[in-house]
Parts: structure tokens; C-alpha cells; sequence
């Protein structure tokens, strides 16, 4: 499915707010409520929108949390094993293939940088991780969604 340009102010409507009540939405694309409701259930339907998302003010929670990005090297014939271990493991909040000198990029999420080295260590033993390279995330000056 490829969004039209309703859908496109539809879907950045629910991006800034998506409890935004559909009868606002369409208000704001000069639509009907039940066609704009039609428009949400096909986007989700077709996996356009996989789901719904709360979004927390970083500056209101407490300073706990240290993010980093952890780059490793692993050898192909472990790749699918190193996923599945690494997707136990609740401090990496992402994984993804990457190009370059290293396969796969992480997010993590520790409490302390204790806790990181650690976290690094565990990755590092994972059977078929050859290399990991990590930063700690010192300052987010701002962040997008698609």
C-alpha cells in the first residue's frame, strides 16, 4: 500500500499525537470522521501503522539511565544465534544490520556505567561475536520518527 497524500497528513497527525480523537483529524484533512477512520483501519491493516506508542518526557523521569550504541563484528555462521541471545538481554533496545566495518548496531540501555561495561562483557562472550566497539550517548539534541 502506498500512502496518498491524505493519508501522509493522517499518518503525521498520529505521529505528533496518537490519541489525537478522529473527529480532530478530520477537521484538519478536510475529510469525514468514518473516512478518516476507514483510512487509519486500512493503514493498519496493511501494516502501514504497526501500533501505538506512549512517548515520555525524558526531562520528567529520573536521570537513571545511561544509552549507549554497540557495534559488533560476528561471524556469519553464528549471526541468527547472536540475534536471538541479544534480543534476552532487556538492556538492548534495538538491533540492526548495518554497512561498514561491523554487522550489526545496538541500542542499550543501562544504569550505571558499571552496568554498561558489563552488558559490553556478556556481548563480547556471545559465541560468534568477534568485535564490539561501544559510545555512550552523552546528549540527544533532538529525535524524529518516520
Amino acid at each position: 500500500m502506498t500512502p496518498d497524500a491524505k493519508d501522509k497528513q493522517i499518518l503525521a497527525l498520529l505521529q505528533l499525537n496518537a490519541r489525537l480523537p478522529t473527529a480532530d483529524i478530520a477537521r484538519q484533512v478536510h475529510l469525514a470522521r468514518s473516512t478518516v477512520q476507514e483510512r487509519i483501519k486500512r493503514m493498519e491493516q496493511a501494516g502501514l501503522i504497526e501500533g501505538y506508542a506512549v512517548k515520555l518526557n525524558a526531562d520528567l523521569l529520573p536521570k537513571i539511565a545511561i544509552q549507549s550504541r554497540v557495534a559488533l563484528s560476528v561471524k556469519a555462521s553464528h549471526f541468527n544465534n547472536v540475534i536471538r541471545a541479544l534480543e534476552l538481554m532487556p538492556e538492548v533496545l534495538s538491533c540492526e544490520t548495518v554497512s561498514g566495518q561491523f554487522d550489526l548496531m545496538l541500542k542499550a540501555q543501562t544504569t550505571s556505567p558499571d552496568k554498561h561495561d558489563q552488558l559490553v562483557e556478556r556481548i563480547g562472550e556471545l559465541n560468534g561475536v568477534e568485535r564490539t566497539e561501544s559510545s555512550i550517548i552523552l546528549r540527544e539534541f533532538f529525535k524524529r520518527s518516520i
